[in-house]
């Protein structure tokens, strides 16, 4: 009986976590989706923004994170320039962040651009979207399959 009983449990609880989302509430402002992260465990908000190639962030951010410790030299990678959706071309760093949470998931080695504006937005582009896998929109609710999650932790389960 015993052994039915955590034969039982097993099977439920494999396909409670194969077949389970994560929803996370995106705040919506000025008519685009925001949603909260941690970059290296520090608190910060992205556009949602499926257009963009990679993350990003200002030279603001990066300079904090560096002098938290949070980054180093061996993040940095290389100058790259950007072709923005106005068209115009932007100069920019490709780094490494260790970590970007998103909810009760946490990404590992997201690549990311640094942008040398002080003002520039923070966007969750396709570097850490494509590491999702499988995930939908409902309104300002992010839903995310955890089945289909790609180099990442998933926290609470």
């Amino acid at each position: 009986m015993n052994k039915f009983f955590f034969l039982l449990i097993f099977i439920m609880s494999t396909f409670n976590i194969s077949y389970s989302q994560i929803i996370i509430e995106m705040n919506n402002i000025n008519g685009t989706y925001q949603i909260p992260c941690k970059v290296n465990g520090i608190p910060m908000n992205f556009i949602f923004d499926t257009g963009a190639t990679d993350v990003t962030i200002s030279i603001t951010e990066a300079k904090f994170l560096l002098k938290q410790g949070l980054l180093d030299k061996s993040d940095f990678i290389e100058n790259v320039k950007y072709e923005i959706a106005n068209g115009d071309i932007i100069e920019g760093t490709k780094i490494n962040l260790k970590t970007i949470d998103i909810g009760d998931i946490i990404l590992n080695n997201v690549s990311a651009s640094v942008i040398y504006k002080q003002d520039a937005p923070l966007l969750l582009g396709q570097s850490a979207l494509s590491k999702l896998g499988q995930y939908s929109i409902n309104g300002n609710q992010l839903i995310i399959s955890t089945s289909d999650i790609d180099a990442a932790i998933i926290c609470g389960f």
